[in-house]
């Protein structure tokens, strides 16, 4: 439907509408809560580095990129995050919250443990049947059922 709109300028409108119309809703709501709303400009934040100010390298539209300059790998949705909260907090003295004890280790999952993620073994006795299905249907109360 958009498509068929000649006109750029109101194409981008009607596209606009329905972002707008979200963030007045979010405006509304932190107004009834006395909740302050800070506005930073999201353009170009997962692209650089939170921690070294570098440009973060994605190969072949993968979502997970590696700074240029520490090397550490970033997934581009938690960089985008990290530096929203740093142009918050660092932009025009706002309230935003602040990281605590946090820090900005380079992890691609935020806050997340360093360790390796292997997958947790489980024993075959656990999740395998204690009998075959042919064993199932062998059973007189099993008659005449279907699977």
């Amino acid at each position: 439907m958009i498509n068929h709109v000649r006109d750029d300028q109101l194409r981008h409108r009607i596209y606009q509408a329905s972002f707008k119309g979200v963030q007045k809703a979010i405006e509304e709501k932190a107004k009834e809560y006395g909740v302050p709303v800070i506005y930073v400009d999201p353009r170009n934040t997962s692209k650089i580095c939170p921690i070294h100010s570098a440009l973060i390298i994605y190969r072949n539209g993968s979502r997970v990129g590696k700074c240029s300059k520490g090397r550490e790998l970033w997934h581009r949705d938690v960089v985008a995050c990290y530096n929203l909260l740093l142009r918050a907090r660092l932009g025009n003295g706002s309230s935003a919250p602040s990281l605590g004890r946090f820090t900005l280790d380079g992890n691609p999952v935020p806050l997340g443990s360093m360790a390796t993620h292997e997958p947790t073994g489980i024993p075959k006795s656990l999740w395998a049947r204690w009998k075959s299905l042919d064993e199932t249907l062998k059973n007189p109360e099993m008659k005449g059922m279907t699977i």
